[in-house]
Parts: C-alpha cells; structure tokens; sequence
C-alpha cells in the first residue's frame, strides 16, 4: 500500500511539473506575439525593479547602467546603478536617453579595462556582489552580467554577451570572471571571430568551478522532465559532448576548482573529488596557467573570500597566490 501510494505522489508530482511547463509556454507564447517596438519612445515612470532576473538578459552595459532585452516580449528597458528604470521600449530608446544622460553628467568608466563577472546556472548578476565590490576596491572597471540562464541555450547566452563587448566605448581591454555555466558562455563567445575584436584585446579569464569538461551529474539529471523545467536549454547545453566542441581560450585563464581536497568529495555520485555539483576532473581545462582548490561547496565559491583573493591575484599577476602550495592545488 505504501509504495502504491508513493508511486502515485511521484506520478502527480511529474504531471504538475508538466502542466507548469505547458503554461510557461503557453504564456510565452502569447506574449511574444505582441512586441512592444514603437516609434515613439513610451512614457516612463522611474521605479525600482523587483525580480525578473530569469527573464532579462543584459544587451548593454555602461558604468553600472545597463540595457536589458525581455525574453518573452523582446522590448528593452534601461536601468541606472540604483536598478530604477529610466527608460523602456525598444533598444534605440533606451540607449538614445542613455546616450543624452551620459553627455549631461559626464558618466565615464574609470580606466580602459573592464572585468566582465559571468554568473553560472540558475543565478544572477547579483552572484558575484562580493567578488565585484572587492574587486573594484582594487580599483578595477566591473561589470556583472545578468542573462535568463534557464530560459536559453548556452549559444543564446554567448550571443548577448557578444551584443554587451560589441557596444563597449572607452575600453580598449577586458578580463572574464566566470562562475559555473558563466565560464562556457565565455568560450562560446571567444571561439568567434567578431568585429570587437578588432579593438579590444582579452587580456586573463578566470574560471570558477566550471564544467570544462562537461558535468556527469547534468547528463544524469538531463532525462527528468523536473530538471528540463528547472534548467532549460542550458542544462541540457552541460553534457560532456557539449563541453567538447567548444573551443580552448587563446587568452591566459586559471581554473579554481571546489572540493574537500580528498578522493571523497561532497557528492557520492560523483567519482573523486567535487564541489556538490562539478568534480574537480572537469573543471580542468588543458592550456590553464595555473590551478588551485578552495575547499567549499559549488554554491558558495564565487564569493568565497579565498575565491576572492585568488582571483585579485591572478588578473593583477597571471597566477593564483600559493597556488604552488600542494594543499592547494
């Protein structure tokens, strides 16, 4: 009678999760069958955003301003470092108001190298909350993407990257930071050969806890309809044949990976050593100038302040601090 009973639970659990499904599609649908692009600019009203960061993707980013595209309806607002909107509709709007702002208060970045943080599967710009205050306490120009990263394919993801570098002014370098997923998003991008290009030069990547070699665990998880509702494309996009097509950066990068600096790992599905969610193994990438293990769990590295340090260390130096050090590595 109990293992009737809990067959049934998991049955009607599946078919909730599939109904929730059909509406998110059903709902997408319709929405996208009214885009929002008029030639006049829509009134604003400036007000705080609240939430929404699996539906908004980052187009353009400037000095903590930032223009974003809405999956489902593909109109645009802009919104100041305060996250107020200033303006919406389509993206010439936004950025024509930006543009006459920028002019009238002389909004410049700091110097001409911009760190782009790349958050990971799941999560948003405000991942790296921490990393980004250290970092520009070091003086460093900074800039934490958002994208819909269960909405999307890692592909898509690459492409509104490549639309924020492609519209970059007064900066003629960029470092990567990258979390998780974030680190293939990045190798998507810098296996192309745009424009950009052409006038800026990626200078270091640093990669945290990324599946460079695909994750074991997503291709476990990838048949569950539970998983496909929770992580769309993108979870399908970590599969280890999928990892294997993209390209090596030619840029210098360095691999922090997590674990409990043993054969044992947190997970016990996972072979050797790992952060919960990502083994040690395939986080590593060949080419990599350095390498080095912070003993925490997936979620909590990109914050982590040994995390942190590592990757201060390595944008300024090219090389994690002590990262000779066997207990670290």
């Amino acid at each position: 009678m109990r293992k009737r009973d809990t067959a049934k639970n998991s049955a009607q659990s599946s078919n909730t999760l599939l109904r929730r499904f059909a509406i998110r599609t059903r709902t997408r649908d319709r929405l996208a069958a009214f885009p929002i692009d008029v030639a006049v600019p829509p009134i604003n009203l400036p007000f705080p955003t609240f939430g929404g960061k699996q539906i908004w993707a980052d187009q353009f980013v400037c000095v903590g301003w930032r223009i974003q595209r809405n999956h489902y309806t593909g109109h645009h607002r802009l919104l100041d470092p305060n996250k107020f909107r200033r303006a919406w509709g389509n993206y010439a709007h936004c950025h024509d108001f930006f543009d006459r702002y920028r002019k009238r208060k002389a909004i410049q970045p700091r110097n001409g190298h911009l760190i782009i943080l790349v958050h990971g599967l799941g999560r948003s710009a405000d991942a790296f909350r921490e990393m980004e205050n250290a970092l520009r306490g070091e003086g460093y120009e900074t800039a934490s993407i958002n994208y819909p990263s269960t909405r999307q394919s890692v592909t898509e993801h690459a492409n509104s990257l490549e639309n924020i570098v492609s519209s970059l002014d007064q900066i003629e370098s960029i470092s990567f930071v990258t979390h998780s997923m974030g680190a293939l998003v990045v190798r998507e991008l810098l296996s192309r050969d745009g424009p950009w290009r052409d006038q800026i030069k990626v200078q270091r990547i640093v990669m945290i806890a990324p599946p460079n070699q695909g994750s074991r665990l997503a291709a476990r998880l990838s048949g569950l309809p539970a998983y496909r509702w929770l992580t769309g494309q993108s979870g399908q996009n970590l599969s280890p044949d999928t990892a294997a097509q993209l390209a090596v950066p030619e840029a210098e990068f360095g691999i922090i990976a997590g674990g409990r600096g043993n054969d044992l790992g947190f997970n016990p599905l996972l072979p050797g050593d790992d952060d919960g969610f990502v083994a040690v193994e395939e986080t590593r990438l060949d080419g990599a100038r350095d390498f080095m293990l912070v003993r925490t769990t997936h979620g909590l590295m990109d914050d982590h302040p040994q995390t942190i340090d590592a990757t201060i260390s390595f944008l300024r130096d090219g090389r994690f601090l002590n990262s000779t050090d066997p207990a670290r590595r």
